[in-house]
């Protein structure tokens, strides 16, 4: 069991989001932290990009965690993005042996060339610090169909070929969230840093992309520290922001 992560938990039977419901409920009181609130019917999931992430009923992960990062700086907080990030890949590695876990910039989880688990943080500011963040975790577990609509999802389920009991995937998966967390609060950066680079998806590699929708081959060098993706086009290094670019995948 994680100390703090998850030890408090809302159940909702179901709910539109378990980021608006934290959200809402940091606005009324102040919970512990790590409290968790948890759905397995999610109707109006939000993922990056305003996009809405799609969850069979009672099939996978959803729930939002609340941490109270006021040791991180507003300049900093991408630092957050890259240690929840970790986190979960942490576990996902755990289960997954066959194929090769990575980041995507900059948060969701792929096995392979697709996508298995979707990050969405909400951060609250209070002067130069930060001082609370909701972390939105939507992660495939025994969901077998999914839209057409979806360009490159899969499940657990689909690369183990089990079923898996989620309450006790909830409890792991905090575990991991937790010891990333501390990590960066015992300012742990730079191992934070190297080893989410290390992770990232199509890393020194030239890809396909859609820059500001004009398509171009560019190769990823990295994320600056505010979380800008770094392309290399030609011999040009550029930096550029979530709404500037899409993977071609």
């Amino acid at each position: 069991m994680a100390l703090f992560t998850g030890t408090t938990v809302i159940d909702l039977e179901r709910t539109d989001s378990t980021n608006n419901y934290a959200l809402k409920l940091l606005r009324d009181k102040q919970p512990f932290e790590g409290t968790a609130v948890r759905t397995f019917s999610q109707t109006l999931g939000r993922g990056q990009r305003h996009k809405v992430w799609e969850s069979a009923d009672f099939s996978n992960l959803t729930f939002s965690v609340i941490y109270y990062p006021v040791f991180l700086s507003v300049g900093k907080q991408f630092q957050l993005s890259k240690a929840v990030a970790l986190g979960v890949a942490d576990f996902v590695k755990n289960i997954v042996k066959t194929e090769p876990v990575k980041i995507k910039w900059p948060n969701d989880i792929y096995v392979g060339n697709k996508k298995i688990a979707g990050i969405l943080i909400e951060n609250s500011v209070s002067g130069t610090k930060l001082s609370s963040a909701v972390i939105g975790i939507g992660l495939n577990v025994n969901q077998e169909k999914f839209s057409a609509e979806l360009p490159n999802p899969v499940s657990l389920k689909m690369i183990t070929g089990e079923d898996s009991d989620l309450k006790k995937l909830f409890d792991e998966l905090c575990v991991a969230l937790e010891v990333r967390y501390m990590q960066l609060k015992a300012g742990k950066e730079k191992l934070i840093s190297d080893e989410y680079h290390s992770m990232l998806f199509g890393l020194n590699k030239d890809r396909g992309f859609l820059l500001n929708n004009e398509p171009v081959v560019a190769e990823i060098i990295g994320v600056n520290e505010t979380g800008k993706l770094k392309l290399k086009i030609g011999l040009s290094v550029n930096e550029y922001d979530l709404h500037q670019v899409v993977y071609k995948i």
